[in-house]
Protein backbone atom coordinates (compact mmCIF):
# COMPACT_ATOMS: atom_id res chain seq x y z
CA UNK A 1 0.00 0.00 0.00
CA UNK A 2 2.92 2.32 0.71
CA UNK A 3 4.97 1.34 -2.31
CA UNK A 4 4.46 4.69 -4.00
CA UNK A 5 3.97 6.72 -0.86
CA UNK A 6 5.13 10.31 -0.85
CA UNK A 7 5.99 10.63 -4.50
CA UNK A 8 5.64 14.24 -5.45
CA UNK A 9 2.21 13.71 -6.97
CA UNK A 10 1.17 10.52 -5.25
CA UNK A 11 -0.34 10.68 -1.79
CA UNK A 12 -1.20 7.45 -0.04
CA UNK A 13 -1.12 6.69 3.70
CA UNK A 14 -2.28 4.38 6.43
CA UNK A 15 -2.38 3.57 10.12
CA UNK A 16 -4.16 2.24 13.19
CA UNK A 17 -5.65 4.80 15.58
CA UNK A 18 -3.40 4.58 18.68
CA UNK A 19 -0.17 2.64 18.28
CA UNK A 20 2.18 1.77 21.12
CA UNK A 21 4.79 4.52 21.15
CA UNK A 22 6.07 4.05 24.70
CA UNK A 23 7.52 0.55 24.67
CA UNK A 24 8.21 0.57 20.92
CA UNK A 25 9.62 3.98 20.09
CA UNK A 26 8.82 4.76 16.42
CA UNK A 27 10.85 6.69 13.87
CA UNK A 28 9.92 8.87 10.91
CA UNK A 29 9.33 6.74 7.81
CA UNK A 30 8.66 3.56 9.81
CA UNK A 31 5.71 1.39 8.79
CA UNK A 32 3.89 -0.94 11.16
CA UNK A 33 1.23 -3.39 10.03
CA UNK A 34 -1.17 -5.31 12.23
CA UNK A 35 -4.03 -7.23 10.67
CA UNK A 36 -5.91 -4.95 8.30
CA UNK A 37 -4.39 -1.82 9.83
CA UNK A 38 -1.23 -0.05 8.74
CA UNK A 39 0.64 2.78 10.42
CA UNK A 40 3.05 5.19 8.80
CA UNK A 41 5.00 7.37 11.23
CA UNK A 42 5.85 10.92 10.18
CA UNK A 43 7.84 11.88 13.28
CA UNK A 44 9.53 12.26 15.82
CA UNK A 45 11.90 14.52 14.00
CA UNK A 46 9.30 16.27 11.79
CA UNK A 47 11.21 16.00 8.53
CA UNK A 48 10.27 17.33 5.11
CA UNK A 49 7.32 15.54 3.48
CA UNK A 50 7.15 17.11 0.03
CA UNK A 51 3.35 17.11 0.13
CA UNK A 52 0.80 19.84 -0.55
CA UNK A 53 -0.59 21.34 2.62
CA UNK A 54 -4.31 21.30 3.38
CA UNK A 55 -6.23 21.87 6.57
CA UNK A 56 -9.95 21.33 6.00
CA UNK A 57 -10.36 24.57 7.99
CA UNK A 58 -9.35 22.83 11.22
CA UNK A 59 -7.20 25.71 12.44
CA UNK A 60 -9.04 28.33 14.47
CA UNK A 61 -6.18 30.83 14.79
CA UNK A 62 -2.76 31.38 13.30
CA UNK A 63 -0.20 34.15 13.57
CA UNK A 64 3.57 34.58 13.76
CA UNK A 65 3.65 33.03 17.23
CA UNK A 66 1.30 30.06 17.29
CA UNK A 67 -1.10 27.92 15.27
CA UNK A 68 -4.23 26.63 16.95
CA UNK A 69 -5.76 23.26 16.07
CA UNK A 70 -9.43 22.89 16.96
CA UNK A 71 -11.68 25.39 18.67
CA UNK A 72 -13.90 26.34 15.72
CA UNK A 73 -17.25 25.21 14.34
CA UNK A 74 -16.41 24.36 10.73
CA UNK A 75 -18.98 21.93 9.34
CA UNK A 76 -21.89 23.24 11.41
CA UNK A 77 -23.61 24.80 8.39
CA UNK A 78 -23.43 21.47 6.58
CA UNK A 79 -24.95 19.73 9.60
CA UNK A 80 -27.78 22.26 9.54
CA UNK A 81 -28.44 21.49 5.88
CA UNK A 82 -28.56 17.77 6.67
CA UNK A 83 -31.06 18.57 9.43
CA UNK A 84 -33.19 20.48 6.91
CA UNK A 85 -33.09 17.45 4.57
CA UNK A 86 -34.26 15.23 7.43
CA UNK A 87 -37.15 17.60 8.16
CA UNK A 88 -38.17 17.49 4.50
CA UNK A 89 -38.03 13.69 4.59
CA UNK A 90 -40.50 13.65 7.48
CA UNK A 91 -42.78 16.19 5.80
CA UNK A 92 -42.64 14.35 2.48
CA UNK A 93 -43.55 11.06 4.14
CA UNK A 94 -46.36 12.54 6.21
CA UNK A 95 -47.99 14.87 3.67
CA UNK A 96 -46.48 15.05 0.20
CA UNK A 97 -46.33 11.32 -0.57
CA UNK A 98 -49.99 10.56 0.36
CA UNK A 99 -51.25 13.55 -1.64
CA UNK A 100 -49.31 12.46 -4.74
CA UNK A 101 -50.54 8.89 -4.37
CA UNK A 102 -54.16 10.06 -4.08
CA UNK A 103 -53.77 12.24 -7.15
CA UNK A 104 -52.36 9.30 -9.10
CA UNK A 105 -55.19 6.98 -7.95
CA UNK A 106 -57.79 9.58 -8.85
CA UNK A 107 -56.43 10.24 -12.35
CA UNK A 108 -55.55 6.67 -13.33
CA UNK A 109 -58.42 4.76 -11.72
CA UNK A 110 -59.58 1.80 -13.88
CA UNK A 111 -62.95 2.09 -15.65
CA UNK A 112 -65.81 1.34 -13.31
CA UNK A 113 -63.98 2.49 -10.18
CA UNK A 114 -64.94 5.98 -9.14
CA UNK A 115 -62.42 7.53 -6.76
CA UNK A 116 -62.81 11.04 -5.46
CA UNK A 117 -59.60 12.74 -4.30
CA UNK A 118 -61.15 14.34 -1.21
CA UNK A 119 -62.79 11.08 -0.18
CA UNK A 120 -59.53 9.11 -0.01
CA UNK A 121 -56.89 11.69 0.86
CA UNK A 122 -57.93 11.91 4.52
CA UNK A 123 -57.31 8.22 5.16
CA UNK A 124 -53.98 8.26 3.35
CA UNK A 125 -52.81 11.30 5.28
CA UNK A 126 -53.70 9.63 8.57
CA UNK A 127 -51.81 6.45 7.68
CA UNK A 128 -48.69 8.19 6.35
CA UNK A 129 -48.60 10.79 9.13
CA UNK A 130 -48.72 8.00 11.68
CA UNK A 131 -45.98 6.12 9.86
CA UNK A 132 -43.79 9.20 9.78
CA UNK A 133 -43.61 9.02 13.57
CA UNK A 134 -41.06 6.26 13.04
CA UNK A 135 -38.62 9.00 12.03
CA UNK A 136 -38.67 10.40 15.56
CA UNK A 137 -35.91 8.09 16.80
CA UNK A 138 -33.32 8.66 14.04
CA UNK A 139 -34.26 12.35 13.80
CA UNK A 140 -33.93 12.81 17.54
CA UNK A 141 -30.64 10.91 17.60
CA UNK A 142 -29.20 13.20 14.93
CA UNK A 143 -30.32 16.37 16.72
CA UNK A 144 -28.98 15.05 20.02
CA UNK A 145 -25.63 14.21 18.44
CA UNK A 146 -25.38 17.62 16.79
CA UNK A 147 -26.22 19.54 19.96
CA UNK A 148 -24.05 17.40 22.20
CA UNK A 149 -21.07 17.96 19.90
CA UNK A 150 -21.56 21.72 20.28
CA UNK A 151 -21.65 21.49 24.08
CA UNK A 152 -18.63 19.16 24.06
CA UNK A 153 -16.68 21.58 21.86
CA UNK A 154 -17.48 24.39 24.30
CA UNK A 155 -15.56 22.43 26.96
CA UNK A 156 -12.62 21.31 24.81
CA UNK A 157 -9.38 23.26 24.66
CA UNK A 158 -7.62 23.70 21.32
CA UNK A 159 -4.04 22.50 20.85
CA UNK A 160 -1.46 25.19 20.24
CA UNK A 161 1.76 24.88 18.25
CA UNK A 162 4.22 27.63 19.19
CA UNK A 163 6.79 28.06 16.43
CA UNK A 164 8.86 30.63 18.31
CA UNK A 165 9.36 28.33 21.29
CA UNK A 166 9.14 25.17 19.13
CA UNK A 167 6.76 23.62 21.64
CA UNK A 168 3.24 22.15 21.63
CA UNK A 169 0.68 22.85 24.36
CA UNK A 170 -2.17 20.52 25.29
CA UNK A 171 -4.72 21.27 28.03
CA UNK A 172 -6.79 18.43 29.47
CA UNK A 173 -10.48 19.32 29.24
CA UNK A 174 -11.36 17.49 32.48
CA UNK A 175 -8.47 18.25 34.79
CA UNK A 176 -7.35 21.50 33.06
CA UNK A 177 -3.77 20.30 33.43
CA UNK A 178 -1.33 21.98 31.03
CA UNK A 179 1.11 19.77 29.13
CA UNK A 180 3.88 21.43 27.11
CA UNK A 181 6.22 19.21 25.08
CA UNK A 182 9.03 19.93 22.61
CA UNK A 183 7.88 20.07 19.00
CA UNK A 184 10.55 17.66 17.80
CA UNK A 185 9.42 14.99 20.30
CA UNK A 186 5.82 14.85 19.00
CA UNK A 187 5.02 11.47 17.46
CA UNK A 188 2.76 11.79 14.40
CA UNK A 189 1.32 9.06 12.24
CA UNK A 190 -1.34 8.35 9.66
CA UNK A 191 -3.71 5.47 10.24
CA UNK A 192 -5.37 3.40 7.56
CA UNK A 193 -7.88 1.06 9.18
CA UNK A 194 -9.75 -1.40 6.98
CA UNK A 195 -12.81 -3.41 7.84
CA UNK A 196 -15.59 -5.45 6.30
CA UNK A 197 -19.31 -4.84 6.84
CA UNK A 198 -22.47 -6.26 5.32
CA UNK A 199 -22.28 -3.45 2.76
CA UNK A 200 -18.69 -4.17 1.72
CA UNK A 201 -15.17 -3.14 2.63
CA UNK A 202 -14.63 0.12 4.50
CA UNK A 203 -11.51 2.20 5.06
CA UNK A 204 -10.93 4.89 7.65
CA UNK A 205 -8.08 7.38 7.82
CA UNK A 206 -6.82 9.08 10.95
CA UNK A 207 -4.12 11.63 11.61
CA UNK A 208 -2.74 10.86 15.05
CA UNK A 209 -0.33 12.66 17.33
CA UNK A 210 1.12 11.49 20.62
CA UNK A 211 2.35 13.93 23.27
CA UNK A 212 4.39 12.14 25.92
CA UNK A 213 3.70 13.20 29.51
CA UNK A 214 6.87 12.18 31.33
CA UNK A 215 5.59 13.38 34.70
CA UNK A 216 2.54 11.10 34.64
CA UNK A 217 4.22 8.42 32.51
CA UNK A 218 1.53 8.37 29.84
CA UNK A 219 0.76 9.66 26.36
CA UNK A 220 -1.90 12.18 25.39
CA UNK A 221 -3.29 11.10 22.03
CA UNK A 222 -4.83 13.43 19.46
CA UNK A 223 -6.84 11.41 16.93
CA UNK A 224 -8.28 13.38 14.02
CA UNK A 225 -10.47 11.38 11.57
CA UNK A 226 -9.87 12.41 7.96
CA UNK A 227 -11.85 11.72 4.76
CA UNK A 228 -8.78 10.49 2.89
CA UNK A 229 -5.07 9.90 3.12
CA UNK A 230 -4.48 13.14 1.18
CA UNK A 231 -6.35 15.13 3.84
CA UNK A 232 -4.38 13.48 6.64
CA UNK A 233 -1.04 14.09 4.92
CA UNK A 234 -2.03 17.63 4.01
CA UNK A 235 -2.99 18.54 7.57
CA UNK A 236 0.27 17.24 9.02
CA UNK A 237 2.21 19.03 6.29
CA UNK A 238 0.37 22.26 7.15
CA UNK A 239 1.42 21.96 10.80
CA UNK A 240 4.96 20.92 9.94
CA UNK A 241 5.44 23.71 7.36
CA UNK A 242 4.14 26.28 9.83
CA UNK A 243 6.45 25.16 12.61
CA UNK A 244 9.52 24.79 10.41
CA UNK A 245 9.07 27.43 7.71
CA UNK A 246 6.41 29.79 9.04
CA UNK A 247 4.00 29.03 6.19
CA UNK A 248 0.42 30.01 6.93
CA UNK A 249 -2.53 27.89 5.83
CA UNK A 250 -6.22 28.54 5.18
CA UNK A 251 -5.33 31.46 2.94
CA UNK A 252 -8.16 32.70 0.67
CA UNK A 253 -9.19 30.25 -2.03
CA UNK A 254 -7.30 31.02 -5.29
CA UNK A 255 -10.55 30.42 -7.21
CA UNK A 256 -12.19 33.33 -5.38
CA UNK A 257 -9.29 35.57 -6.35
CA UNK A 258 -9.67 34.50 -9.99
CA UNK A 259 -13.36 35.42 -9.83
CA UNK A 260 -12.46 38.89 -8.59
CA UNK A 261 -13.73 38.35 -5.05
CA UNK A 262 -11.41 40.26 -2.76
CA UNK A 263 -11.28 38.66 0.72
CA UNK A 264 -12.87 40.74 3.44
CA UNK A 265 -12.94 40.45 7.20
CA UNK A 266 -15.89 38.09 7.01
CA UNK A 267 -14.13 35.77 4.57
CA UNK A 268 -11.17 35.50 6.89
CA UNK A 269 -13.21 34.69 9.99
CA UNK A 270 -12.13 31.28 11.35
CA UNK A 271 -15.68 30.07 12.00
CA UNK A 272 -19.07 29.69 10.33
CA UNK A 273 -22.08 31.84 11.10
CA UNK A 274 -24.56 34.26 9.58
CA UNK A 275 -21.74 35.89 7.61
CA UNK A 276 -21.30 32.57 5.77
CA UNK A 277 -24.74 33.06 4.19
CA UNK A 278 -23.69 36.35 2.59
CA UNK A 279 -20.36 34.91 1.47
CA UNK A 280 -22.06 31.99 -0.27
CA UNK A 281 -24.53 34.33 -1.98
CA UNK A 282 -21.66 36.49 -3.21
CA UNK A 283 -19.93 33.39 -4.56
CA UNK A 284 -23.13 32.31 -6.36
CA UNK A 285 -23.41 35.70 -8.02
CA UNK A 286 -19.80 35.53 -9.11
CA UNK A 287 -20.33 32.06 -10.61
CA UNK A 288 -23.00 33.60 -12.81
CA UNK A 289 -20.76 36.57 -13.66
CA UNK A 290 -23.34 38.97 -12.29
CA UNK A 291 -20.77 41.15 -10.54
CA UNK A 292 -17.91 41.12 -13.01
CA UNK A 293 -18.30 44.66 -14.32
CA UNK A 294 -18.78 45.75 -17.92
CA UNK A 295 -22.50 46.40 -17.54
CA UNK A 296 -22.41 49.07 -20.24
CA UNK A 297 -20.91 46.74 -22.85
CA UNK A 298 -22.84 44.94 -25.57
CA UNK A 299 -22.71 41.12 -25.72
CA UNK A 300 -20.30 41.39 -28.67
CA UNK A 301 -18.02 43.76 -26.75
CA UNK A 302 -18.11 41.55 -23.68
CA UNK A 303 -17.02 38.58 -25.78
CA UNK A 304 -14.31 40.68 -27.44
CA UNK A 305 -12.84 41.82 -24.13
CA UNK A 306 -12.95 38.33 -22.62
CA UNK A 307 -15.94 38.67 -20.30
CA UNK A 308 -17.69 35.41 -19.56
CA UNK A 309 -21.33 34.91 -20.49
CA UNK A 310 -23.80 35.89 -17.85
CA UNK A 311 -26.11 33.28 -16.43
CA UNK A 312 -28.75 33.79 -13.73
CA UNK A 313 -28.98 30.06 -12.99
CA UNK A 314 -26.17 29.70 -10.40
CA UNK A 315 -27.85 32.36 -8.29
CA UNK A 316 -31.34 30.95 -8.92
CA UNK A 317 -30.19 27.48 -7.88
CA UNK A 318 -28.56 28.98 -4.81
CA UNK A 319 -31.81 30.66 -3.76
CA UNK A 320 -33.77 27.46 -4.44
CA UNK A 321 -31.49 25.38 -2.21
CA UNK A 322 -31.59 28.00 0.53
CA UNK A 323 -35.40 27.95 0.50
CA UNK A 324 -35.35 24.16 0.74
CA UNK A 325 -32.90 24.35 3.64
CA UNK A 326 -35.19 26.81 5.46
CA UNK A 327 -33.26 29.91 4.44
CA UNK A 328 -30.87 30.93 7.24
CA UNK A 329 -31.65 28.12 9.66
CA UNK A 330 -28.29 26.27 9.18
CA UNK A 331 -26.41 29.54 9.53
CA UNK A 332 -28.30 30.48 12.69
CA UNK A 333 -27.31 27.10 14.14
CA UNK A 334 -23.69 27.78 13.22
CA UNK A 335 -23.84 31.25 14.78
CA UNK A 336 -25.30 29.76 17.95
CA UNK A 337 -22.61 27.07 18.12
CA UNK A 338 -19.92 29.74 17.72
CA UNK A 339 -21.40 31.87 20.50
CA UNK A 340 -21.36 28.87 22.81
CA UNK A 341 -17.67 29.58 22.73
CA UNK A 342 -14.88 27.50 24.18
CA UNK A 343 -13.13 27.44 27.55
CA UNK A 344 -10.71 30.23 28.41
CA UNK A 345 -7.13 29.03 28.23
CA UNK A 346 -5.24 28.98 31.54
CA UNK A 347 -3.05 31.94 32.42
CA UNK A 348 0.05 29.77 31.98
CA UNK A 349 -0.89 29.08 28.35
CA UNK A 350 -1.68 32.72 27.62
CA UNK A 351 1.73 33.75 28.96
CA UNK A 352 3.38 30.95 26.99
CA UNK A 353 1.63 32.22 23.84
CA UNK A 354 3.10 35.72 24.03
CA UNK A 355 5.55 36.65 21.22
CA UNK A 356 9.28 36.44 21.88
CA UNK A 357 12.02 38.73 20.59
CA UNK A 358 13.61 37.18 17.47
CA UNK A 359 16.84 36.64 19.36
CA UNK A 360 15.09 34.33 21.82
CA UNK A 361 13.43 32.08 19.24
CA UNK A 362 14.28 28.41 19.61
CA UNK A 363 16.31 26.83 16.82
CA UNK A 364 15.84 23.41 15.18
CA UNK A 365 18.20 20.72 16.40
CA UNK A 366 21.28 19.75 14.43
CA UNK A 367 19.82 16.27 13.90
CA UNK A 368 16.64 17.68 12.34
CA UNK A 369 18.52 20.10 10.08
CA UNK A 370 20.75 17.30 8.79
CA UNK A 371 17.85 14.86 8.33
CA UNK A 372 15.80 17.50 6.48
CA UNK A 373 18.61 18.10 4.01
CA UNK A 374 19.03 14.41 3.25
CA UNK A 375 15.28 13.71 2.97
CA UNK A 376 14.60 16.73 0.77
CA UNK A 377 17.49 15.92 -1.56
CA UNK A 378 16.46 12.27 -1.83
CA UNK A 379 12.81 13.10 -2.61
CA UNK A 380 13.18 16.16 -4.84
CA UNK A 381 16.33 15.29 -6.75
CA UNK A 382 16.52 11.50 -6.66
CA UNK A 383 12.80 10.67 -6.79
CA UNK A 384 12.83 8.62 -3.59
CA UNK A 385 9.68 7.95 -1.60
CA UNK A 386 9.27 9.35 1.89
CA UNK A 387 10.05 5.96 3.44
CA UNK A 388 13.16 5.51 1.29
CA UNK A 389 14.33 9.06 2.02
CA UNK A 390 13.92 8.59 5.78
CA UNK A 391 15.86 5.34 5.57
CA UNK A 392 18.65 7.11 3.66
CA UNK A 393 18.76 9.69 6.45
CA UNK A 394 19.19 6.86 8.99
CA UNK A 395 15.90 7.58 10.75
CA UNK A 396 14.73 3.94 10.68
Amino acid sequence: MFKKLFKRKNKTAATEPAPDIRSQRPSAGEIRAQGLNETLFLSPLPVYTGQAQASGRNFSEMNDTFLELGGNNWGMVEQGKILAAAIWMVLATAFIAPVLICIWLTIYSPPGIDRNFFDIVGGFLQVFATGSLLFILPFGAYVYGMLSSVYAAAKTYPVRFNRQRREVCYVDSKTHRVLIVPWESVVAWIANSQGVTSYGATRQYTLGMGLEDEEQDKVQFLLLPQPSDAHALGMWTSIRNYMEDGQLVDVPNPMLKALGLIPTGDRLKPYEGLHTFEIEREDARAMGSLDDGGEDLTPQQREHYGYSKRSPWPLRRWYLWRVLSFWKMPYLLAEWSHRKGRPTLPEQVQTWSQPLPPGQWAKPSTALVKANQIVKTAMDKKGATFVEACKAAGLH
